[in-house]
């Protein structure tokens, strides 16, 4: 920031608050959470306190407020305006108010008792900045009092559509790119901020409900967690990143287990190793690839021409390949580094060895 450290905050509101009356004090006290009043109060809630009318109390609001804005112009609080002001100016005029407020206080002096309503209340009587509540689509912000609050709206509009036709992150840049220059990246920034609808990833911008960013579901975890990966993983690998994650803290081992298994998504690849199917990987082990290859090709193959369509289904090492080749007896040597698949030998070797369950045919 231009400015240096502004003042003791904590003089600076003492001295607004000089001007109200005992009652006024109370009632903005009440209104905006002031003196660790927990929840601000309702019209009514006051007017009942005192006897009056919620109107009554609006009044009371009301004149307090004009009252703390012609005392505004003192030079010390002049300086907290001129900062917030420079703050909204750096960040396109207008900022989500937690970032907002979280810059004012960095350059305040002495907050360790401070009350970030107070704060609030000083923003709020200055004309020259505006607050804008909070809705559906939008979270509190401020905005100078110059600045169009409807750019907010067209640039969050302007901005989903983008990512919808995307369907993937983009970073504020690359948003900034394709608008062609219709906002500024200030406001693109602060936008992004406001808007309820953004997650952001590792410095780039989503969609809050694209469910590969914000997993709504284990099967969804699942999915952002190979996708993150980019290759096939163990079981108890995917089982200790999913308890790992937020939202997932009940979540136990099976159920990742039934997830993978009763979802088309997910193919088995190998002994307890999964992927997703998009990837077009084979399903089943080693030894299931080898005999689909033999069964494919109906002839003898050179341990060559073997290694080389095993890889076209799946990206597994060739040591791994030749183990599997002499591990079984059905992967018959029948000439120097030539094989063969035989269905007879299997059966009797499945049978004899009483193998660890059933195998894919």
């Amino acid at each position: 920031m231009k400015n240096e450290k502004v003042i003791d905050f904590l003089q600076v509101i003492s001295r607004l608050l000089l001007t109200l009356n005992e009652k006024e004090r109370d009632v903005i006290d009440r209104r905006f959470s002031l003196n660790g009043n927990k929840k601000k109060e309702t019209l009514d809630k006051i007017g009942k306190s005192y006897l009056i009318t919620r109107e009554r109390v609006r009044q009371i609001e009301s004149g307090a407020l004009h009252k703390l804005s012609r005392a505004s112009i003192d030079p010390s609080i002049r300086k907290i305006y001129d900062l917030a002001f420079e703050i909204l100016e750096e960040n396109g005029k207008v900022m989500a108010e937690e970032l907002f407020l979280s810059k004012i206080i960095q350059n305040l002096e002495n907050t360790k008792n401070l009350d970030i309503n107070a704060i609030k209340l000083t923003m709020h009587v200055s004309k020259n900045l505006q607050k804008i509540e909070k809705s559906n689509f939008f979270k509190t912000f401020w905005c100078t009092a110059d600045f169009d609050a409807d750019l907010v709206k067209k640039a969050n509009k302007k901005m989903q559509k983008i990512l919808q036709s995307e369907k993937k992150l983009l970073s504020e840049k690359e948003i900034f790119e394709k608008l062609n220059g219709e906002f500024s990246q200030k406001i693109i920034s602060s936008v992004l901020y406001i808007c309820v609808d953004y997650l952001k990833i590792e410095n780039k911008w989503g969609l809050k409900k694209w469910r590969f960013i914000n997993p709504k579901s284990i099967k969804d975890r699942i999915l952002v967690i190979f996708k993150n990966h980019g290759k096939p993983m163990h079981f108890s690998e995917i089982t200790t990143l999913v308890l790992n994650s937020e939202n997932q803290k009940t979540v136990t081992p099976q159920a990742v287990h039934n997830e993978l298994i009763r979802h088309d998504e997910f193919v088995l690849v190998g002994r307890g190793v999964y992927a997703i199917r998009e990837w077009n990987l084979a399903a089943g082990t080693v030894c299931d690839i080898l005999r689909s290859v033999f069964l494919e090709n109906d002839h003898p193959l050179k341990r060559n021409e073997i290694i080389e369509k095993v890889l076209q289904k799946r990206e597994i090492r060739v040591g791994t390949i030749s183990l599997n080749l002499q591990k079984y007896p059905f992967f018959k040597r029948v000439g120097r580094a030539v094989y063969e698949y035989d269905k007879n030998l299997e059966k009797e070797y499945y049978k004899t060895h009483r193998q660890r369950g059933k195998y894919r045919k």
